[in-house]
């Protein structure tokens, strides 16, 4: 096993390291522990009140037998959850992922995400370490350097949908046809992947997970049908998508650690299309009803987000019981430029028809993501 520093320009180990906190010592040590069954725990320790949560936290409890790694959720939308995963939910998952991959001998994998999550670590390191394949990291990737390993022929990237947005704006006139992509579950507006695939050649794999459950399913380029992977059976209830696989978490800690029942129920709301493909509609969370319609804030956000000279929208659903109004969307907007309410009117006329959608907009914000460009928050400049 390989891995290759960008940085330093030179291949490094795997192994144990105290304390990593670089992500090509997050990345050796978390192969270490894999290849020596060690348990280990997983988590941003850049982030200080995670930081603190998991270090006041009983230690002897954490620790629990036949279990590989503990991942902590980052807490950002309520108490950090600990999801421990076994040696056989992470072999399992990545078998099923490489089944799914083009038939292409890759070289090397490339992966812009750091290695505190499920994703950078399943997807990262133990997908290329099945492989066989290099291991090749920098702490900071910018998209221009992004472009340039990607132009490298039968090379795996591993990166976020904020990566394929960002190549989709700066145009490069360069191709990346012998290159595939992987991006994590943090939605991709179908016609991003459309314009990347048309501009640079490459197809973008968008993969559908989460902490709990792992791997669930994948669309490919402008594909609007997720598929379930070989061995993952999809159902709904109340219209959510339950799932039962060999790759969800057996045991959570959250308020204690806790046996994890199948199927495992998400908030995700779905169309079932058969017993092993569906489409997502939205999170329960971000789906406002307007008009007697379910609105997806996704939708919108992508649509605000069109206009170049906006950088990212992040909305949030703003519920008044009391009121007979339908709910209304509080839409934060990062631009160099004022998004005004006539031009938002007239852009969401004309990609969702009459419907009127009652929104406040606050404009000079800054928007927060995860290192998986999941939107997480906002604060004003």
């Amino acid at each position: 096993m390989k891995i290759y520093d960008m940085d330093k320009k030179c291949f490094v180990g795997v192994e144990k390291v105290d304390n990593p906190s670089t992500k090509v010592e997050q990345l050796s040590h978390a192969l270490y522990c894999y290849e020596h069954d060690i348990f280990d725990i997983i988590y941003d320790k850049s982030q200080p009140s995670l930081k603190s949560f998991v270090e006041g936290l009983d230690q002897e409890m954490l620790t629990q037998d036949a279990m590989q790694y503990l991942f902590f959720t980052s807490g950002t939308t309520g108490t950090p959850t600990g999801v421990y995963k076994t040696k056989e939910n992470l072999e399992k998952e990545s078998q099923a992922l490489i089944k799914t991959l083009p038939n292409q001998k890759f070289t090397r994998v490339v992966s812009t995400v750091p290695f505190v999550h499920i994703y950078g670590i399943d997807i990262g390191a133990i997908l290329p370490k099945n492989l066989d394949i290099e291991i090749w990291t920098k702490e900071n990737f910018l998209p221009e350097e992004l472009a340039v390993e990607a132009e490298k022929e039968d090379t795996l990237i591993v990166t976020t949908p904020v990566f394929i947005k960002a190549l989709n704006r700066i145009k490069k006139d360069v191709s990346f046809s012998k290159t595939l992509f992987l991006t994590s579950t943090a939605p991709l507006p179908v016609e991003e992947a459309k314009e990347f695939k048309e501009h640079y050649g490459s197809s973008v794999m968008q993969l559908f997970a989460s902490t709990e459950t792992g791997l669930m399913a994948y669309k490919t380029d402008d594909e609007t049908i997720l598929k379930a992977y070989e061995g993952v059976s999809v159902g709904e209830k109340d219209g959510m998508l339950n799932v039962s696989s060999p790759f969800i978490a057996e045991k959570v800690l959250a308020g204690g650690v806790k046996d994890v029942v199948l199927p495992f129920q998400t908030e995700d709301i779905v169309e079932i299309v058969d017993a092993t493909q569906f489409k997502l509609l939205g999170r329960s969370s971000n789906l406002a009803k307007i008009a007697g319609k379910r609105i997806s804030t996704l939708q919108i956000e992508s649509i605000i987000e069109s206009i170049e000279s906006i950088e990212a929208a992040m909305i949030r659903i703003r519920r008044d019981d009391k009121a007979l109004k339908d709910e209304i969307l509080d839409i934060y907007v990062e631009s160099q430029v004022k998004l005004d309410a006539k031009t938002l009117k007239a852009l969401l006329k004309e990609h969702l028809g009459s419907i009127n959608i009652p929104f406040k907009i606050h404009n000079n914000m800054k928007i927060k993501r995860s290192s998986v460009g999941k939107k997480i928050g906002f604060e004003e400049l």
